[in-house]
């Protein structure tokens, strides 16, 4: 895969040739620039995803194949018996699932004129895809996991006023025993208070003071990594956010089996285009779709979530 610099030059090259085709917009032209913008779509797409490789088990699968999900149930007992004395047998077991995906789509719309004349940025336009096509995956995601952990105590679920140890620190405790570290992911808002929360305060070392100047929060709290997650605004909106702010997430590291997000990409992202520009509107549809799968299931629940009602 090309790198970033390499990507954004391809974006460029690509938005020039776009506009070159749509100066004579045949069928075979406007063909050509949907499967271009499928490419780049798809390009943006597969880099914006790639973190949930940390955080669920995931798996990718051609177009019309089913994922098969693994669930290990360790059964293994250490015991203690006479010498040359039979010991107990301990059976390991797995279990095997697999889910159905549906069906996330985009569908743009663009002034053909300003298409011709390059005044549309079909850069933005497919990294706006992306990350549209990536806010609907993810809140998918938070919806199922919420639903599944809500009614659960600690150390799965815990809400407070706030952020307090007392509340937060037996769900990631528990999780570190799980994995020996884990991971807090959240909206940077709710990030940001874990540095009173450690105990930090006007007389924190230099180090982590730049560190928190520069990103907004600490990098890590009680020995577990602190991850942002992506979380834009609403159109229109300067207060709405596309996900929750209050969920933190607690993601013990180790056998990915483990983890209770399952999440499948069936094939990559899927275009189509309109042949013609409409006759009346003078305008050229895009269709961007990915097919994916969300569920959320385990023996165990190796994840926790710490609801902050302040940020409700």
């Amino acid at each position: 895969m090309a790198n970033k610099a390499d990507f954004k030059h391809e974006l460029k090259d690509a938005n020039d040739y776009i506009k070159e085709l749509a100066s004579a917009p045949n069928p075979m032209n406007m063909y050509e620039i949907g499967q271009i913008m499928q490419y780049v779509v798809d390009e943006g797409f597969q880099r914006r995803v790639a973190y949930m490789d940390q955080i669920a088990d995931v798996k990718r699968t051609g177009l019309g194949e089913k994922a098969q999900f693994k669930l290990g149930i360790d059964g293994i007992k250490a015991m203690f018996q006479a010498k040359s004395a039979t010991t107990e047998r301990s059976k390991v077991a797995n279990k095997f699932f697999t889910m159905d995906t549906d069906e996330v789509s985009v569908r743009p719309v663009v002034n053909f004129l300003e298409l011709q004349l390059g005044k549309t940025d079909m850069t933005k336009l497919a990294a706006s895809a992306a990350l549209k096509l990536e806010m609907a995956i993810v809140k998918r995601i938070q919806d199922a996991t919420y639903a599944a952990f809500a009614s659960l105590g600690s150390p799965n679920y815990a809400s407070g006023s706030g952020i307090t140890k007392a509340g937060f620190d037996p769900i990631l405790n528990a999780m570190k025993r799980v994995g020996g570290s884990a991971s807090i992911m959240g909206d940077v808002e709710a990030l940001a208070k874990f540095t009173s929360l450690a105990g930090f305060n006007n007389t924190v070392a230099d180090q982590l003071a730049l560190e928190h100047n520069q990103n907004g929060m600490i990098g890590k709290y009680l020995g577990a990594n602190l991850m942002q997650l992506d979380n834009p605004l609403q159109v229109g909106s300067l207060t709405k956010t596309e996900l929750r702010k209050d969920l933190i997430y607690v993601l013990p590291t180790g056998d990915v089996d483990l983890r209770p997000i399952k999440v499948q990409f069936e094939g990559g992202v899927q275009s189509i285009t309109s042949a013609t520009p409409n006759m009346d509107s003078k305008e050229v549809e895009f269709r961007f779709d990915q097919y994916v799968g969300v569920s959320t299931i385990g023996t165990r629940k190796l994840m926790g979530i710490y609801e902050d009602t302040t940020l409700a």
